[in-house]
């Protein structure tokens, strides 16, 4: 529809289209019609997972209080990483781990860095490509606490770490603005958080560590928006991450298969005396 001087209806912020009519009895009038589409500089992705993670959170909470379980069987229930029982085969648990959090402060801060790194990976990489990064981040953060950590863990830190991690595969393309940009703020950022991860204990700075790699390795794979075509880079980094997850679970049952014969009531309790880690 145009207007009397032939003009489209404007588009304000992507949400409603201001359409200017003369009404049947020659009254001139202006009314908003609503537009579905998104704005697609919207990180939507990066909101929904954040209010995946909260919801997980109130949800456990709420069955926690209500069936009177401690922290460890909330964890143990809803699919924190427990090695013994990925190694029997529940591998789904390196997934579902990534949205669990260890009481409110722990979702407070995962969220608060999420919410920041999200919404500039997500931006710069795609919806899409983003969704990749972030989960391949949090599945190999999982997979090396589970390889070289003993205790329980959950949270999204694995994942966060990645989205640093795909963040200096940008500058390592891209360089000269960029670099200036995050450069020096990012170095400083997983450094000091890697080094806080060994000196604090109950942080499983194992799966930051992984979740870095990961999204190095995943911003790699599936490259900048700009970088479409499948190139033999991209081809070797994607045989790369398939690999590392095939021996990592390989590792992991030659590393933990002896000791399943241990009583899992035994065995989790024992766990549970390690601490559980974030």
């Amino acid at each position: 529809m145009r207007d009397e001087w032939g003009r489209r209806p404007e588009i304000i912020e992507g949400e409603y289209e201001v359409i200017e009519e003369w009404d049947a009895g020659g009254t001139y009038y202006r009314r908003k019609k609503r537009n579905f589409r998104l704005n697609p500089d919207m990180p939507y992705i990066t909101y929904g997972i954040l209010a995946l993670n909260i919801g997980i959170w109130l949800i456990m909470s709420f069955v926690g209080t209500v069936f009177g379980l401690d922290l460890y069987y909330q964890l143990l229930y809803f699919g924190a990483k427990i090695n013994h029982l990925i190694v029997r085969g529940e591998y789904w648990r390196l997934f579902t781990a990534m949205f669990l959090h260890i009481g409110i402060t722990h979702l407070f801060f995962n969220s608060y860095a999420l919410y920041i790194y999200g919404s500039v990976v997500e931006k710069l990489f795609g919806k899409i490509r983003f969704v990749l990064i972030y989960m391949i981040a949090g599945l190999m953060g999982s997979l090396l606490s589970y390889l070289f950590s003993p205790n329980p863990a959950a949270g999204a830190s694995g994942a966060i770490f990645g989205l640093m991690g795909s963040l200096l595969y940008l500058l390592r393309r891209k360089g000269g603005l960029y670099k200036r940009i995050f450069g020096p703020g990012l170095y400083i950022v997983i450094g000091v958080n890697l080094l806080f991860g060994f000196i604090q204990p109950g942080i499983d700075n194992w799966g930051h560590i992984g979740g870095l790699i990961g999204g190095f390795l995943a911003a790699n794979a599936v490259g900048l928006q700009d970088e479409r075509r499948l190139t033999m880079r991209k081809a070797v980094t994607w045989l790369l991450v398939i690999a590392c997850f095939a021996v990592g679970i390989w590792y992991g049952q030659r590393k933990y298969a002896p000791v399943m014969y241990i009583e899992s009531s035994n065995y989790m309790l024992m766990e549970y005396r390690n601490g559980l880690q974030q």
